[in-house]
């Protein structure tokens, strides 16, 4: 597999690692992706997605699935964020604001998750609970623009795959909420598309590097 010209996976002292090294920082991003996407899965499932949102299934049905919903949030949020920052720093980009933006993400979601959602109990706490809600898409997206952007120019024979993941997360989700209104539905879609593309990503990527540095190690 072929990266784009400009590309230098080593370039920066912190990626100095041995082909193994990147093969087992592959796999515990991987493992921990696909956790979360399980407990995605798992969690937005305890009631009929198609009539309630996460939110409600952690904030209507007592203590257990609230501690559920916000496990989840801590395990999906960390698992986005994580997975985020490690591609960025395999591919050698370093944007603050990028990061930022990630990490807000991830905050996001974990204090949505946090604040109750009851609209008739607690009415200002729910409004907070939604306006968060909402930085969750807005922020990722501020993070997501840089970052395709960046893959773009690291492996611009991928921009078509690439592309395809932005339509399955966006116009995806608004097709899910289209059908399925603010429900379970088109939560897990957004959140399992995105963890998906991550996945997708990393797998790529960490086997062009694994790749790139055997290629190196055999030049010595």
């Amino acid at each position: 597999m072929k990266m784009g010209d400009d590309m230098n996976f080593f370039k920066n002292k912190e990626l100095d690692m041995s082909s193994e090294q990147i093969k087992k920082q592959r796999m515990y991003i991987i493992s921990y992706l696909l956790f979360a996407l399980v407990l995605t899965l798992a969690f937005g499932t305890l009631e009929d997605p198609f009539i309630y949102t996460l939110s409600n299934i952690g904030n209507r049905f007592g203590w257990g699935p609230r501690i559920l919903f916000i496990i989840w949030s801590v395990v999906s949020g960390s698992a986005i964020e994580i997975s985020f920052i490690f591609i960025m720093r395999l591919t050698n980009y370093n944007d603050r604001k990028c990061r930022m933006f990630i990490g807000l993400t991830t905050a996001s979601i974990i204090i949505t998750s946090i604040i109750p959602a009851l609209q008739n109990e607690l009415p200002f706490w729910h409004t907070i609970h939604v306006g968060t809600s909402l930085l969750i898409g807005f922020f990722f997206l501020l993070a997501m623009l840089p970052f395709v952007k960046h893959l773009f120019t690291v492996i611009p024979e991928y921009k078509k795959l690439i592309y395809f993941w932005l339509i399955i997360i966006w116009p995806g989700s608004f097709t899910m909420l289209y059908f399925f209104s603010i429900t379970a539905m088109f939560e897990i879609w957004f959140f399992v598309s995105i963890i998906m593309f991550l996945l997708y990503m990393t797998v790529i990527l960490y086997e062009s590097a694994s790749e790139e540095k055997l290629k190196e190690d055999n030049k010595i």
